[in-house]
């Protein structure tokens, strides 16, 4: 059975969960239903599912690779669909809106990698580090929250902590 949390997110309990991602001691994750690079666009694709649900679109770059991925909408889950390019495990990617080409926020610094970031997508059209989701742009790092009204809802996993 899927339930609303007071913020109007989806909640999935494990239980009803077919994907793969590492179960944490939480008893549901948040399904991202709306997704905005920092000009607006929103990011979400319905045409690529993951889960069951709408991905959030992504263009990468870096020397010598452009491409596209969708990433699940699902807390926790990393699957990815890889439209256009290749991605390499343990590698940075800079990452941009696929519709306007705006670079993506970086909120801190991540500890996988020296230059790894964690990058920001905002949950509203306009940019609010308050409400937002953000995960690392080394590919392989599963370090990442979601952040609403200045709390972290999940653990950033920043310097063992």
């Amino acid at each position: 059975m899927t339930k609303f949390g007071s913020d109007g997110r989806l909640l999935i309990p494990f239980r009803e969960r077919t994907s793969a991602a590492d179960p944490q001691d939480e008893k549901a994750r948040y399904v991202i239903e709306h997704a905005y690079c920092p000009n607006g666009c929103s990011v979400m694709d319905i045409k690529h599912k993951i889960g069951g649900y709408p991905g959030l679109k992504i263009r990468f770059r870096r020397p010598g690779m452009d491409g596209i991925f969708v990433i699940s909408a699902i807390e926790g889950d990393f699957n990815k669909v890889i439209l256009e390019g290749e991605l390499a495990d343990g590698v940075k990617d800079e990452l941009y809106c696929p519709h306007c080409d705006a670079m993506f926020r970086k909120l801190v610094t991540c500890n996988c990698k020296p230059d790894g970031d964690l990058i920001v997508i905002g949950l509203t059209p306009e940019l609010d580090f308050n409400n937002a989701v953000t995960f690392c742009n080394v590919t392989g790092c599963h370090n990442g929250a979601f952040v609403q009204s200045g709390h972290i809802l999940r653990h950033v996993r920043l310097l063992g902590h």
